[in-house]
């Protein structure tokens, strides 16, 4: 895709970070944004922000991580605009600690969010986009942790390394079906956003409560680690950019620290050596 003007960008966890620094380059280029967060206070800021840059943008304030609220977010784009062209699963958390220690409701939490969300949403965009035979445009924001492993923040991990292997068959199925959709695999390493603080904004069913996991000193260290990262990484603003020239340069993989890849090669050589993962 080459030309936005006009175009329908739909964003999932669109209100802040890296959802919102993708909406905001599609708004200047003049797409009609459409976001979804469930954050309804910053997503109002958000919108109302967009819409003073001179832009249409319409929001969903809702748990994208639910199925029914994806099928709603495409009813929402279409009634309104009648098209979509561009599709963002955006939304995610993150969740430190060891699998054997994590609340069973954690590892619900980020898989339904981090990686069924993102498959519920090709799943239900896919069909309208086929439908509609025009050029379109999935991008899929995964992480660096989904390209190498650690032995801390197993889900993390485990959610964004099937986010790109999802991201990867899709991309082939369209390529082998003809169909005119491009798809591409965002993999950033660490950008100052607000994902640390993910569980201000749990859905109910996943609220924290007296599990002895969340008083635990492994989990105060998670939530250090994670604000660290965080803080040290990129401006959320630069992912935009990099994300739009990729979608017009055809990249699959979107990524925006070069030491994403160095990362990446050693594990992949290990793999096809047999070699045991290492730290």
């Amino acid at each position: 895709m080459k030309e936005f003007k006009d175009k329908v960008l739909v964003v999932t966890g669109g209100s802040r970070g890296i959802g919102k620094a993708i909406a905001v380059e599609g708004a200047k280029r003049g797409m009609k944004i459409v976001l979804n967060d469930i954050d309804g206070d910053q997503l109002a800021k958000t919108c109302a922000e967009i819409k003073d840059m001179g832009v249409e943008c319409i929001s969903q304030h809702a748990d994208i991580s639910l199925y029914e609220n994806i099928e709603a977010l495409l009813k929402l784009a279409m009634d309104n605009y009648g098209h979509v062209d561009m599709l963002v699963n955006n939304a995610g958390c993150a969740v430190s600690g060891a699998i054997w220690k994590l609340p069973k409701q954690d590892i619900d939490w980020i898989t339904e969010l981090n990686f069924l969300s993102h498959l519920y949403g090709m799943k239900v965009f896919l069909p309208q986009m086929i439908a509609q035979n025009t050029p379109c445009e999935i991008i899929n924001v995964e992480s660096t942790a989904g390209l190498m492993t650690s032995g801390k923040a197993t889900m993390y991990h485990a959610t964004k390394a099937a986010g790109v292997a999802a991201s990867e068959s899709v991309y082939i199925a369209m390529k082998e079906q003809g169909y005119p959709i491009n798809i591409h695999c965002l993999v950033p390493a660490y950008v100052k956003t607000t994902i640390h603080l993910a569980d201000l904004h749990r859905p109910e069913r996943f609220a924290m409560n007296d599990d002895p996991y969340y008083t635990s000193d492994e989990y105060k260290a998670g939530q250090i680690r994670g604000e660290r990262g965080v803080m040290s990484g990129i401006p959320d603003w630069y992912v935009g950019e990099c994300v739009f020239t990729a979608v017009e340069d055809e990249k699959f993989y979107i990524f925006t620290h070069p030491e994403s890849q160095v990362v990446a090669q050693p594990r992949v050589q290990r793999l096809a050596s047999g070699i045991n993962p290492q730290t």
